[in-house]
């Protein structure tokens, strides 16, 4: 959803309002080229969760002090919406043409959405068909997103106090989307693993047409090994990245910790889950399953998930369409997963 037309400043900034934490990417276009101009995370600051807190002061504040410490020069911003707070479905219009059919978006919308309209801000996208053309008349499907009018104010009333322009708000898997898949047409699904959520996507033609989530996510592996080996939760988290290393650098342990699989099945079943409903419904496979958030890079996920699942998994690769200096590869590879979500918020405007 937009609420402005943009200028011809070349610099587009995503932020990506965490749980607990505030990610921000700014990109610069070139020609044809998409280029990095600036990152940065702030992670951890505090106990308060970014998503839920309703202190518009406190926002704005988090927000200039992050874009100030970091010299963030653009002052327009794509911003996120945390998926549990949209709405979103998969809804199909019948008999409908150019003059009918926002009209029969509202009228479905209502049967759908469990809250009053007048509540929701709607934005909707018209499904291509087998053909991968936008039919304009006969059954059309849309997929419609939904989001409270009250979170949408609070965003404006956040940003306009921290001087910056909200361009356009955006739902957190749209930008997953546009960042590790692309054009990408074929079906896969996309494993966001954040610090206090797991959120599963089936996407196809760039649509997400199935979406789970779950509580069991990256704060869950470590809260279980402080409970388990006696630590705090720092102690813990630091023990998980050591581990981490040394799985990684063994290429023999092909097995996790006994502790964090268990942790970890309820995502292994959902992710199942997920794969099979697919299969019933469409006829078809997912292509491959695409990790990302800052719990991905964990643990050796991939090859594990890989090997439960019986199916090729990535580390998403949010960088792929953007240049930057070759010599902080290394430490852009092990922030991407953490980025996905802001660097899809940047492109949104360049594309």
């Amino acid at each position: 959803m937009s609420f402005i037309t943009l200028g011809n400043e070349n610099l587009f900034l995503g932020i990506d309002i965490g749980d607990s934490s505030l990610k921000m990417v700014e990109l610069k276009k070139k020609g044809q080229k998409i280029l990095l101009s600036n990152y940065a995370f702030s992670e951890n600051v505090s106990e308060i969760n970014f998503n839920r807190v309703d202190d518009i002061n406190y926002l704005s504040q988090a927000i200039t002090k992050v874009m100030k410490e970091a010299g963030m020069k653009a002052k327009r911003a794509t911003v996120s919406l945390p998926t549990f707070a949209v709405f979103s479905s998969i809804i199909n219009i019948a008999n409908a043409d150019k003059n009918t059919l926002a009209n029969g978006v509202n009228e479905e919308a209502k049967k759908v959405i469990p809250l009053p309209l007048e509540e929701m801000v709607l934005d909707w996208k018209v499904i291509p068909d087998k053909n991968g053309k936008t039919p304009v008349s006969g059954n059309i499907q849309v997929f419609l997103t939904g989001s409270p009018k009250k979170l949408v104010r609070k965003y404006i009333d956040v940003f306009k106090q921290a001087g910056v322009i909200l361009a356009s708000l955006e739902t957190e898997t749209f930008s997953l989307v546009r960042s590790l898949i692309g054009d990408d047409k074929a079906p896969m699904m996309i494993v966001e693993i954040g610090a206090n959520s797991t959120d599963l996507s089936i996407v196809k033609d760039s649509i997400p047409v199935l979406n789970r989530s779950l509580t069991v996510c990256a704060s869950t592996v470590t809260k279980a090994l402080a409970a388990k080996l006696g630590m705090t939760y720092a102690q813990a988290e630091q023990f998980k990245l050591d581990l981490s290393f040394s799985l990684n650098a063994d290429a023999s342990q092909e097995d996790l910790p006994q502790l964090i699989t268990k942790t970890l099945e309820p995502i292994v079943t959902e992710m199942q889950y997920l794969i099979d409903f697919y299969r019933s419904q469409n006829d078809e496979n997912l292509e491959k399953i695409i990790l990302s958030g800052g719990g991905s890079l964990f643990l050796n996920l991939a090859d594990y998930f890989s090997k439960r699942l019986n199916i090729k998994v990535i580390i998403g690769n949010p960088w792929s369409r953007v240049e930057y200096p070759q010599e902080i590869r290394p430490v852009l590879e092990e922030v991407g997963p953490k980025l996905a979500v802001a660097i899809g918020l940047a492109m949104r405007e360049i594309e």
